[in-house]
């Protein structure tokens, strides 16, 4: 059943970029396709704004490799004229090998600006993504004078659920914040972080990260901040920098496992479990301790 008036089924990226800036349209992705972006457009993206205006994307197991961005983002926008206004990308839709090399107020992929809608004859303004079962990884470059979060997803509420994300950071100055936008449900996680760094969301009554896995690592961590609101999640961090647990979420605890565990400071309310990563890897210990995850994989 179409939820859209219009459906589009682009062949190639070049294709995909026009129909995205269609409103009211459901696109339609090749089944299992690759697009090679780094063969077709070698030189990249600078100084570019991509227009999305469609409402669904279905990836439908597309692969897009080697997208270069210098000053360049996705830029969510559409109106319409009633019901809750929403991007979503369904049937993974994988973004891999990307280089983004991007400054404030472009330092991420993707970038919400607002939907109008009217709602009870109320007029509001939205910018709802939702996104299941993709891919994602970059190799994100940071500005020496930027200390603003750097995302995937920007000035938006962003949902995702059994997604992959692989982000290895740049060098730069100031404090580091990575910001993995509202909610992630069922995902994989593996940064790269240096120096002092934060691992943070946007944060509204829907926040959180709910049985999800976090692999953080690098060798010159200087300090590391988790102020997510987290859920039987589990992060793995084997820096021996010094690290801060600042929120968290009330029901089964997460759990972080570190070299040394005596380095973490957990608030009393923060529900978080601190371990080895052998206790992380023992179920018994795991159950014994109230979370809900068995032993994960090597």
């Amino acid at each position: 059943m179409s939820f859209c008036q219009y459906q589009e089924y682009p062949t190639s990226w070049d294709e995909f970029l026009v129909a995205i800036t269609h409103d009211d349209t459901e696109v339609y992705c090749p089944e299992f396709g690759e697009w090679d972006v780094g063969q077709t457009h070698p030189e990249g993206y600078t100084d570019t704004i991509f227009q999305i205006k469609c409402d669904r994307i279905y990836g439908r197991g597309t692969t897009v490799k080697n997208l270069k961005l210098t000053n360049s983002y996705f830029y969510f926008t559409s109106t319409q004229a009633a019901g809750q206004a929403r991007l979503e990308f369904w049937n993974a839709l994988h973004l891999i090998n990307m280089v983004i090399d991007n400054s404030y107020p472009k330092d991420c992929l993707f970038r919400g600006g607002y939907r109008v809608n009217t709602i009870d004859g109320q007029v509001v303004t939205q910018n709802y993504v939702q996104c299941s079962g993709s891919q994602f990884s970059a190799m994100v470059a940071i500005p020496a004078q930027g200390a603003s979060p750097v995302a995937m997803f920007g000035d938006m509420e962003m949902y995702c659920s059994a997604c992959n994300f692989e982000m290895i950071r740049g060098t730069a100055a100031g404090v580091k914040s990575i910001s993995l936008g509202h909610r992630q449900d069922y995902c994989n996680f593996k940064v790269a972080v240096q120096g002092f760094t934060e691992i943070r969301q946007d944060t509204n009554s829907y926040s959180g990260s709910s049985y999800s896995w976090f692999d953080l690592y690098g060798d010159d961590i200087t300090a590391l901040h988790i102020t997510l609101r987290a859920h039987a999640s589990a992060f793995r961090c084997g820096s021996n920098a010094a690290k801060t647990i600042q929120a968290a979420e009330q029901g089964y605890p997460s759990v972080l496992a570190v070299n040394d565990p005596s380095s973490v400071t957990v608030p009393a309310n923060a529900n978080f479990l601190v371990c080895t990563d052998a206790q992380l890897r023992d179920e018994e210990w795991l159950h014994d301790n109230g979370f809900p995850i068995g032993v994960p994989d090597t």
